[in-house]
């Protein structure tokens, strides 16, 4: 059933059974996917998966339901269940619902030309990355994956109070893991690549090279003295750090006491080289929006201005309670899941200088590629955090040898303050995106 249709006949029903006011969350993922394996075609799959939530004002309580299906006969199914799980809640805190936004920015999120992708395209590229990933040095012994995946996603939210956004999304992306070996010393290298728009703006070739790349430089790798480095963290190592922090932003965690920003707004927490920006409203990224979760406009917003910081992260019932302006920053995980509050495009605005200009004016120092550990250990109230880690060892201004077996420790709000330098590598790939940075001295903890 078209979701729309759907949406008007629950409405209806709802009303007829005494519900006030409604709400529906509506969203659905398809892809297509192959991996390769020994040039044959290990997996081929195409997943759909989603569903809708519907929530209800009955006798002035809110009640909610949810269901995979999208049919005529689920309805009423909702509607009664909604209707229960309101007259079952002994909450007197009734859920408000959004009426929308004055307007909503036009974000290109989606492009129809990918969903008609011939599939032995997939085919042909996941076999290709796997070939050159093999061919790129014979010490790559085994690809563990070469894979293509296209993926398209519908939002709708919508109620009766006059909301009502929909978008759909669309992504291709090719990614490849191997596995090198030398001397009884194993290391692995991953890479991907993606667009939101062509097939053909993924150079396959290159994300296999660069896999490759990544497993080979590893290997001689040892350990150093433990002792206090410059660290350079890679764009990617860079990006994983920040990204465990980023509920640090959130006013939710604030008000329960899970952030150290509590009450900072307008303080100096990091370096004047640093400013850190969530804007949804580029094209073509990973966290591209118009509306966040609640249906509320999304907006660019300056979370850190020259090291200041000027805004915590809001959805509307956080906006309320600080007596603040909504940011658009209202999140779910999934549709069955509660309101909470995420960056959509999150980045540290770039510097000028190349990671081959930070690496270069480093007498000795430490260039971190991979951090392992991320959930246990950091701590998002005090700052903390001591990583296991992968990286290359620097010495007069230039990579000496891979390095493992190493710890890198410190305090996420000390290392803001300490950053030296960004770089201008800047690489959207998630929802956290951060150029290489250069770091003052950290504690590692090797030999």
């Amino acid at each position: 059933m078209e979701i729309a249709a759907f949406q008007q006949r629950l409405f209806e029903a709802g009303r007829e059974l005494g519900c006030v006011k409604m709400e529906i969350y509506y969203e659905q993922t398809r892809s297509t996917s192959v991996r390769v394996s020994k040039g044959d075609i290990d997996a081929y799959t195409i997943k759909e998966s989603g569903g809708v939530s519907f929530r209800a004002e009955y006798n002035g309580k809110m009640g909610n339901a949810y269901s995979e299906r999208i049919e005529e006969d689920v309805i009423d199914f909702l509607v009664q269940e909604a209707k229960s799980n309101a007259e079952a809640t002994e909450s007197s805190e009734l859920d408000q619902l959004f009426a929308g936004s004055a307007s909503y920015s036009a974000v290109k999120t989606y492009d129809a030309a990918l969903k008609s992708t011939p599939p032995q395209q997939f085919i042909d590229a996941a076999m290709d990355m796997e070939r050159i990933a093999l061919e790129f040095d014979e010490r790559i012994t085994l690809v563990r994956s070469s894979s293509v995946i296209v993926t398209e996603s519908d939002v709708l939210i919508a109620n009766t109070e006059g909301l009502n956004c929909r978008a759909s999304y669309s992504t291709v992306a090719g990614s490849v893991s191997v596995v090198a070996t030398q001397l009884g010393m194993t290391t692995t290298g991953d890479w991907y690549d993606f667009s939101m728009e062509r097939f053909e703006d993924i150079d396959f070739a290159a994300v296999a090279r660069r896999a490759a790349h990544e497993a080979v430089s590893k290997l001689g790798a040892d350990t150093v003295v433990s002792d206090n480095y410059p660290v350079i963290f890679r764009h990617d190592a860079a990006s994983t750090l920040l990204g465990a922090y980023t509920s640090i932003f959130s006013a939710d965690a604030v008000d329960k006491g899970f952030s150290g920003l509590k009450d900072k707004i307008g303080e100096q927490i990091a370096g004047s080289n640093i400013t850190i920006v969530d804007d949804p409203l580029m094209n073509s990224v990973p966290g591209a929006c118009s509306f966040d979760a609640e249906g509320h406009a999304a907006m660019r917003t300056e979370i850190i201005k020259d090291g200041k910081l000027l805004t915590y992260m809001h959805n509307l019932k956080t906006a309320r309670k600080f007596g603040a302006a909504s940011t658009g920053h209202a999140s779910k995980r999934g549709y069955r899941s509660k309101i909470g509050i995420a960056p959509h495009n999150m980045y540290v605005v770039p510097g000028s200088a190349s990671l081959d200009d930070l690496i270069a004016g480093t007498e000795k120092g430490l260039l971190i590629v991979q951090l392992q550990g991320l959930h246990a250990g950091t701590n998002a109230i005090s700052g903390e955090f001591s990583l296991s880690c992968i990286g290359f060892l620097i010495e007069a201004g230039t990579i000496v040898r891979s390095v493992n077996q190493i710890t890198v420790s410190g305090n996420l709000f000390d290392l803001l303050k300490q950053i030296e330098e960004v770089a201008n590598d800047l690489w959207f790939t998630g929802s956290c995106n951060v150029p290489s940075l250069k770091v003052k001295g950290l504690t590692i903890s090797g030999a």
